[in-house]
């Protein structure tokens, strides 16, 4: 028996696509800048080794990412570059997701002077020209337990100061919360699509009635599971949607719109 769904109406202060096509990171398409920083306390600095570990993941990471595009006939090409390999970037106050939405964007600023940007603007304008990249991304790996999440920008913030919250970031810790358990290339890529507008499938109502629908429809797409094989997961068709894969969207995809009003994306 196929699944009902009752479609949201749109109202006047729908903020539904807010971070579609919007900040440094717009659309899954074309040719991607991707920094990656990594920090860590100074009590517990990085290995070698272990960044090592964490730039193949994100290699492995674009790599689904352009194998995805290519299922919806769209071509996605990535340029890499590094922050702190050396393990010299030690740092206590990155934020986390519970802070403030002002201190998650400000911190890629602090970052940026670090490495000879006077801001933001400086360093996206230096990604085009340079770099000749469309579109950039930066991801800041720490080397501790918590919970990985992503700041992609809002027509909002945006809206608010263009210069300021241009820069669009995640922030991946090396271990989930409270285990041994490291950050496999399957989280990279769901954070990383957030950046491109995608919406978590697992937050969910009171009684589960989002996941449960995602799970019949949607079983295999990588917002709904971030810990497994990568090679396992799609992008599902709404999410190809948002992150401007697929042109057309169909109106019940709205249905598994978040609420905005409580959401963060994890």
């Amino acid at each position: 028996m196929p699944i009902r769904i009752k479609v949201k109406p749109k109202g006047p202060n729908d903020t539904s696509e807010s971070t579609i096509n919007i900040g440094s990171a717009k659309r899954l398409s074309g040719k991607i800048f991707v920094l990656s920083v990594f920090v860590a306390p100074y009590s517990n600095p990085w290995l070698p080794a272990d960044i090592e570990r964490q730039k193949q993941k994100v290699f492995e990471a674009e790599r689904w990412l352009r194998v995805q595009a290519l299922r919806y006939g769209k071509n996605v090409e990535f340029v890499n570059s590094a922050f702190g390999a050396d393990g010299s970037f030690l740092d206590n106050e990155m934020p986390n997701v519970y802070d403030s939405v002002v201190k998650k964007f400000l911190y890629p600023s602090e970052v940026l002077i670090k490495m000879g940007f006077r801001s933001k603007e400086a360093f996206v304008d230096w990604v085009r020209a340079k770099q000749g990249c469309t579109q950039c991304l930066a991801i800041v790996f720490s080397n501790t337990q918590g919970r990985s999440y992503a700041s992609p920008i809002t027509k909002e913030l945006y809206a608010y100061d263009s210069n300021e919250f241009n820069l669009e970031c995640c922030f991946l810790y090396r271990y989930h919360t409270g285990t041994d358990i490291e950050t496999n290339a399957a989280a990279i890529a769901h954070e990383m699509l957030h950046l491109f507008g995608a919406w978590d499938l697992y937050e969910d109502d009171d009684n589960h009635t989002r996941a449960r629908k995602t799970v019949v429809m949607f079983p295999n797409s990588i917002m709904l599971h971030s810990h497994c094989d990568i090679w396992e997961l799609q992008i599902d068709e709404i999410n190809a949607w948002l992150v401007g894969l697929k042109e057309q969207g169909k109106d019940w995809y709205r249905w598994f719109e978040p609420d905005q009003d409580n959401y963060e994306c994890e």
